[in-house]
């Protein structure tokens, strides 16, 4: 019984102390891009999920996107087709690599990108794209464009990404 009193007391410290430290930490919010391709209902609820569309269709979607915001290195925002805002992604070389494969291997299915968990576009998979650069029509808010402008360099202006711009000198005075 005596054993277990100091064990007890170090167990509690220990576990106050890690709340302590970690209570002081924000998350920032981020916003999730994710690209899905179309499945078949024939792979089972553990691969592929049904998902409304925008425009009320109902379609299966495989579960793993095949591209994720973990693979962007950079993106360039723009005026959307639907009101919104849209925006290319350069991605890493995993990324790269992974929207050739489902690009070459899934030809004419749907491929849906869920911004923060809501489809956004839905875009129909007709060529092969080896470049490296995601394009996302449109669905992005302003405050989602705002989230990534925050993680992400502007596609040509990555050496400027995160320096701090010179504050003006103050003039001399006579």
């Amino acid at each position: 019984m005596r054993r277990k009193i100091p064990f007890l007391v170090l167990a509690t410290t220990l576990s106050l102390l890690a709340s302590a430290t970690f209570a002081g930490t924000k998350k920032t919010p981020t916003t999730t891009v994710r690209l899905h391709c179309e499945g078949v209902a024939s792979d089972g609820s553990s691969f592929v999920t049904e998902l409304e569309l925008t425009d009320g269709r109902k379609i299966q979607i495989r579960k793993v996107p095949a591209v994720n915001e973990r693979d962007f290195k950079a993106f360039y925002p723009f005026p959307g087709n639907d009101g919104m805002a849209g925006a290319y992604f350069r991605l890493d070389a995993h990324g790269a690599h992974k929207l050739h494969q489902l690009t070459l291997e899934d030809k004419g299915r749907t491929a849906v990108v869920l911004i923060n968990g809501r489809p956004a576009s839905i875009m129909k998979i007709s060529g092969t794209v080896a470049d490296g650069i995601l394009y996302v029509p449109g669905g992005f808010l302003p405050q989602e464009i705002a989230a990534l402008q925050a993680k992400f360099p502007i596609i040509g202006r990555e050496s400027e990404f995160g320096k701090m711009k010179a504050a003006p000198k103050p003039e001399a005075v006579p």
